[in-house]
């Protein structure tokens, strides 16, 4: 299976590691930060999550609006 672009997806929201490199490398971050293993970790956690979102039927929902006025 392919996600947008081509990228091979390995399902079950899953991304492998080679993937998040490159897009991490695509996107201007420094692929050799500390930090990035933990960011990995914490997409890959995510995932399962977005894929449950798309299953809900908001079919006849009005979008939710916020009201950006100021409180008196």
């Amino acid at each position: 299976m392919k996600g947008k672009e081509g990228i091979p997806l390995t399902g079950k929201g899953s991304l492998t590691k080679e993937i998040f490199l490159r897009i991490a490398e695509n996107s201007g971050l420094d692929t050799d930060a500390s930090h990035l293993e933990d960011l990995y970790n914490y997409l890959n956690g995510l995932l399962p999550t977005l894929k449950a979102i798309e299953t809900l039927d908001l079919a006849g929902l009005e979008p939710f609006m916020p009201s950006l006025r100021e409180k008196e």
